[in-house]
């Protein structure tokens, strides 16, 4: 006989393409995810996994009971959701950009903590591309991320565009195009950060290429960064708004192809908990505000 416990291993192995990420997902270790694993091969008498080196690789077996697992196991969600009346609670894992996570979701987290004290909140700080992932893999429950378009694998509800601006030294020279910052360093929170990636495509337009670029750990390092002259950097509007830093620097607009980027509360589409249904109502509200 297989478990419900079986079937979410073995879908959280397909899925992630290995035993310890797989772990993470389930919040097991890994010793407890190989012994179900065997365990339930034993039991089928056949073989799941075939171990190469130090990857692992489903059988066609294991590819059909993941198939069979993620209908199964979004059964047991329909059931769960009819019995608990839609009532959230329990864990929900949220994935949010760091300048995002400061500045825009801290009144509608607080809303939703409030209304409902029974969520288990997570709240994981990473880059946009990261939260995908994570949403894929299941590490998250859900994201609220910068996206290009639509994506067939997520369901997508659209917040806001966030207004991107070129910062400088006061008192620096005007910025109005590529060439007048040619010879600047280029400094960045990630260099796979969409906020740097305009500053990247704006010189590329150009023909052109920085003169050096220096990630930095925060925004308030970049910040003070550009204050001290080390450089200029690509930063959403809001944050400076936010944390009140406008008179601290001098601020450019990007030209208005690459002056806004589109967030939007990503989540599987065939995630339909209540905790996702909660959190979309506070994110509506804060558009209202």
């Amino acid at each position: 006989m297989i478990e419900l416990e079986d079937f979410k291993t073995v879908l959280a192995v397909v899925e992630t393409g290995g035993v310890l990420k797989a772990a993470e997902v389930l919040h097991r270790v890994p010793s407890a995810v190989s012994m179900r694993i065997q365990n339930l091969e034993n039991r089928l008498n056949t073989k799941l996994f075939e171990k190469q080196g130090r990857n692992i690789f489903p059988t066609s077996q294991a590819l059909s009971l993941a198939e069979d697992a993620r209908k199964i196991l979004a059964q047991v969600q329909v059931a769960e959701s009819k019995i608990t009346k839609d009532r959230p609670g329990g864990i929900f894992r949220l994935g949010a950009t760091d300048s995002l996570a400061g500045t825009r979701l801290s009144i509608p987290i607080s809303r939703l903590l409030k209304r409902y004290p029974e969520i288990d909140f997570e709240l994981k700080v990473a880059s946009s591309e990261e939260i995908a992932e994570g949403i894929l893999q299941r590490r998250l429950d859900a994201g609220i991320l910068i996206t290009e378009g639509r994506d067939e694998r997520f369901s997508q509800t659209s917040l806001f565009r966030e207004k991107l601006v070129i910062i400088a030294e006061k008192g620096s020279a005007p910025i109005k195009v590529a060439s007048d910052i040619v010879g600047k360093t280029i400094l960045a929170f990630h260099v796979t950060n969409t906020y740097h990636d305009r500053c990247l495509e704006w010189f590329l337009r150009a023909g052109m290429t920085p003169r050096r670029i220096i990630e930095l750990p925060s925004y308030s390092a970049i910040i003070g960064s550009v204050r001290a002259g080390l450089g200029v950097a690509v930063v959403p509007l809001h944050w400076l708004e936010h944390f009140k830093c406008l008179d601290m620097v001098s601020v450019h607009d990007l030209p208005q192809s690459l002056a806004y980027v589109q967030v939007d509360f990503v989540h599987l589409k065939q995630n339909t908990s209540p905790n996702l249904k909660a959190m979309r109502a506070v994110l509506k509200e804060m558009q209202a505000d």
